[in-house]
């Protein structure tokens, strides 16, 4: 460790500091367009190996500051040694990408000029990103785009590229200022990222005007959010009070008229069809809008799915969408008879099997795409219910697992990027919050907060519009993958 630099370490952890600081629910998104400087520094006069280790306590100390709500919540279904380990190892694991991406930044440092070098970064982030997102199922948590789910005007490129082409941008940026303040003179850089900067906002700018807050065809919305403490959702003895809840707020919709009634993911404690008593119930429910979108499990040839069902009068089912992306570890677990063995909360996490694909609900007017809980981490998959005919989409969640944290915020802003990406409204619905409406230009024009026992009566609206991204997908993202591989192979025969 002689070769290392106290320095280099503490720059190292506030880099990542800061970055984290721009997520929700802090939410300084001003700061992650300086935070990589001090990496990048770092970066570019290191050779590869002591950037290995400068690059992952760069993650270490973002992914632990952005994501601390892994502790509690797994220290709550279970003890406090394996809250540590199992924390700790997925911290770890995805300070690997940021390791990664540092190292190929030093790799890079002596054959690229600036401009090529600010590219290459950019391009090599994107890379690391979306592998992310998909690889070992993905985990697509708080990619650096994501930071800017406030400031409205910078991502409405995600129309063209996805949440990754904001991503690129925010690299892009920090890589021309820290040329510039590595040498002032070189006011190009600066001025490089001025006009880069000036033009992501009239884009912004231009595209809100466009796709404003009530662009499209309106529709009447109920959401019910009925805050079930998770603990309760499966105890039978709580059974009645769940059905009360949610019977109580749906009486608010009384009379309305209603287009479509939204609920959250396994709203309902039972299997409908099999459960008398919860077939019933949802017969009482069907009443109340013309059609019911119903988050409950599904009990179907011995096999379990995460369903959310299209109901409309006398309960008869429309149609129904069962959950195409798993969350590894939570609703299946892989080697369960063994990793249960040492990790005891694996013993009371499901096993649900996966859908085959997404379906869009069409009634009257209407052709609803649904996707359930982490389907949102995927931009693929809200992309394809619109290649389908989606003119609105929902969201349908239960983030009551993770208690009173950030996490129910950082899985929120997903949904802004694929309301922009798709230019369709999204309705969220979340059993402990946050549920709201999100315009096709990603504000929120309804909302219910965390915790919040409630039902909103609010307007939704569709449209038949379909993006560039729509059209061309991840594109963008390949391109980028693409430029890192060919730099990469560039640097070994230069």
């Amino acid at each position: 460790m002689k070769n290392f630099k106290v320095q280099y370490f503490v720059l190292t952890l506030i880099s990542g500091f800061l970055l984290a600081l721009t997520f929700e629910k802090i939410n300084a998104f001003y700061l992650a367009f300086t935070a990589f400087i001090p990496i990048i520094y770092i970066s570019l006069k290191n050779p590869v190996r002591r950037t290995l280790i400068y690059g992952f306590f760069f993650g270490i100390s973002f992914w632990t500051v952005s994501l601390y709500w892994m502790f509690p919540f797994i220290k709550y279904n279970t003890d406090t040694i394996q809250a540590v380990i199992v924390s700790v190892l997925l911290w770890s694991y995805l300070s690997l990408y940021f390791s990664l991406w540092a190292a190929t930044l030093s790799f890079s440092r002596r054959h690229f000029k600036p401009i090529m070098s600010c590219f290459f970064a950019s391009c090599s982030w994107v890379t690391f990103e979306f592998i992310r997102t998909y690889f070992l199922t993905g985990f697509g948590w708080n990619l650096l785009g994501y930071s800017q789910s406030h400031f409205n005007y910078f991502i409405q490129i995600a129309d063209l590229t996805g949440v990754y082409g904001v991503s690129f941008i925010i690299i892009l940026i920090n890589m021309l200022l820290y040329y510039w303040l590595k040498d002032s003179k070189e006011k190009r850089f600066l001025y490089a990222a001025i006009i880069i900067f000036v033009l992501i906002l009239f884009y912004g700018y231009a595209r809100t005007n466009k796709f404003f807050d009530f662009y499209g065809d309106k529709l009447s919305v109920g959401i019910v959010q009925p805050n079930i403490d998770q603990y309760k959702k499966w105890d039978e003895k709580y059974s009645n009070e769940i059905l009360d809840t949610i019977k109580n707020n749906v009486e608010k919709f009384t009379d309305k008229n209603l287009d479509i009634i939204v609920y959250p993911e396994t709203s309902l404690p039972g299997y409908f069809g099999y459960d008398e008593k919860i077939s019933e119930f949802v017969r009482f429910l069907s009443y109340f809008g013309k059609l019911n979108l119903i988050g409950m499990p599904d009990y179907e040839n011995k096999l379990m799915y995460n369903s959310v069902f299209a109901i409309k009068n006398e309960s008869a089912v429309l149609a129904k969408h069962n959950k195409n992306h798993l969350v590894v570890f939570g609703e299946y677990i892989p080697f369960r008879k063994l990793l249960s063995k040492y990790f005891t909360i694996f013993n009371s996490l499901g096993d649900f099997e996966k859908g085959s694909e997404m379906n869009v609900f069409e009634y009257e007017n209407m052709r609803i795409g649904a996707t359930i809980c982490s389907e949102n981490f995927f931009p693929d998959l809200s992309r394809s219910l619109v290649s389908k005919g989606a003119t609105i989409l929902t969201n349908h969640t239960n983030d009551g697992w993770f208690l009173n944290t950030y996490a129910p915020y950082q899985h929120f802003v997903m949904n802004i990027f694929r309301a922009i990406e798709n230019r369709k409204n999204i309705i969220v619905c979340a059993n402990t919050g946050i549920s709201a409406v999100i315009s096709c230009n990603g504000n929120i024009t309804a909302y219910a907060g965390l915790n919040e026992n409630t039902a909103l009566i609010c307007d939704a609206y569709q449209n038949n519009d379909i993006s560039i991204y729509d059209k061309i997908g991840d594109t963008f993202s390949y391109f980028c993958i693409f430029i890192t591989i060919l730099f990469i192979f560039l640097i070994f025969i230069i």
